[in-house]
């Protein structure tokens, strides 16, 4: 069993500290919101690739389309895998902890302008329960 209070070796160190000075200038600090959607086009199994791509490029485009950026408060993030694997493609709104399915082109231009832009949950789409429940 290590020791979990063991400090890291002066060159994980030195990298740990030259990641927080990259962080404070890097626009990460000023998201207010994450927007994960699964593009785990390799193993494919919450759906085909075709539509993971097609939802990513969608998902970028209307991002620079709308404004809608680190800076002003969003950060867009590809993920390979978000666990589950029905339904896709998946999308998960952070820190709102709201997990989406069916994420196609029109269901994303519904979570951009009415739950990031709007501030409503898209309710048809949801797959998390917490959010369900409210």
């Amino acid at each position: 069993m290590t020791d979990s209070k063991k400090s890291p070796s002066k060159s994980v160190a030195k990298k740990i500290d030259a990641a927080r000075r990259e962080l404070k200038t890097a626009t990460a600090p000023r998201t207010e919101r994450q927007l994960l959607l699964c593009v785990d086009r390799k193993t494919a199994e919450c759906a085909s690739r075709s539509s993971m791509t097609t939802s990513w490029k969608y998902l970028k485009k209307r991002t620079k389309e709308l404004k809608l950026s680190r800076v002003s408060g969003l950060w867009r993030v590809p993920c390979y895998c978000l666990g589950v694997c029905v339904g896709g493609p998946i999308a998960v709104v952070l820190p709102d902890n709201c997990w989406y399915g069916h994420c196609t082109p029109q269901v994303i231009e519904r979570i951009l302008k009415e739950h990031i832009i709007g501030g409503t949950v898209v309710s048809e789409y949801v797959i998390s329960p917490k959010q369900l429940e409210k």
